[in-house]
């Protein structure tokens, strides 16, 4: 029996008390590892094996949630009933990190959403991963700081603390790539320092704790309209074919719920549809999901409504395993054609 604190600072209970989906969600919060069992897994699922319109149940790994605008999606196709009309019942299980998310989805949540570069790395490390689509198609990753700090470009963090979110997630690769550009080498004229989460990121700026902070939208939008934050770079300036995040599940879990996750998938690209042809309507769903002002929401996906598609091209995947090995967190070319099911929904 432990305890640990959420993200609202409010305290979880301890193992004793917990089901599957309570640990499941103690997991997110603390960030560690998620393992169970093939009869524990299964608890919280029901329906037909293969699910689809036969009816499918069960929970959603998705790294950062509401404080990312990724999520988006999400949000609108479980409120617009994009997922009942499919015969699903989901629930959205946060996660901090790409690599905390993987190890989630391997170890019994079966499918989510995570950055690009962590699923590539679990798979090399033997976890059991297909690519089944895109979701953000370009880098999403600001860098900003305090409005009164002295920080107006990226030259100016010589010397200063860079706040990034774990090892291997895209925060630190843009946070390392576009310092290199700038001229400046990450660990000897910047440090980078792991602190979590975008919220937690900007927490640790406004301490004092460090100097910069990755964001992205959402976050973005929001602190830069209540005046404390300014964005210094973003990262999308220096790179243009990227995959940021993508649809992830286990090679057993396509096996055994192919029509779920093809329903699945097909109703986060309704909600992509809505945010592309109806951006208004997109934002109040989504403001609503996210708790935040319409004005915040609506700023934040016209910022990304472009971004938003299910469809990978090869220069996208390129330069994420590019990214991988040049960080050492890869060490071969993936088998593509093994973990990319490109053809997946159609």
């Amino acid at each position: 029996m432990f305890d640990a604190l959420n993200d609202e600072g409010e305290f979880v209970m301890g193992f004793g008390a917990m089901d599957r989906r309570g640990f499941i969600r103690f997991s997110a919060v603390a960030g560690g590892a998620v393992v169970l069992g093939g009869a524990a897994a299964g608890c919280a699922q029901s329906g037909a094996a293969g699910g689809g319109k036969a009816g499918y149940s069960g929970d959603v790994a998705v790294t950062g949630l509401e404080s990312l605008v990724h999520s988006a999606p999400f949000f609108i196709a479980q409120s617009e009933g994009y997922y009942e009309a499919e015969g699903l019942t989901l629930e959205h299980i946060k996660f901090p990190g790409g690599l905390d998310t993987v190890r989630g989805i391997d170890s019994g949540i079966g499918f989510g959403t995570s950055a690009t570069i962590p699923t590539f790395i679990g798979a090399e490390k033997g976890m059991d991963l297909r690519i089944i689509g895109n979701v953000v198609t370009a880098a999403s990753v600001d860098f900003v700081a305090l409005s009164k700090s002295g920080i107006n470009s990226i030259e100016d963090v010589r010397g200063k603390k860079v706040a990034v979110s774990t090892p291997g997630s895209n925060s630190t690769y843009f946070a390392e790539r576009t310092l290199k550009e700038a001229g400046l080498e990450p660990g000897k004229d910047v440090e980078l320092i792991s602190v979590g989460s975008a919220s937690d990121s900007w927490t640790a700026v406004s301490k004092g704790v460090v100097d910069v902070a990755w964001t992205s939208s959402p976050l973005s939008e929001k602190i830069t309209d209540e005046g404390g934050a300014k964005v210094v770079w973003r990262s999308r300036d220096y790179v243009t074919d990227w995959s940021d995040t993508c649809l992830v599940a286990t090679g057993e879990f396509v096996e055994q719920h192919g029509e779920a996750l093809k329903g699945w998938v097909r109703a986060l690209g309704k909600g992509m549809d809505l945010i592309r042809n109806d951006v208004e309507k997109a934002a109040e769903v989504y403001a609503k999901a996210i708790e935040s002002k319409p004005e915040i929401a609506l700023m934040a996906l016209k910022n990304s409504q472009d971004i938003f598609s299910l469809d990978f091209t090869d220069a996208q995947l390129k330069a994420v395993v590019d990214a991988g090995k040049a960080q050492g967190q890869l060490t071969r070319d993936p088998d593509m054609d093994a973990i990319v099911l490109r053809d997946f929904v159609s």
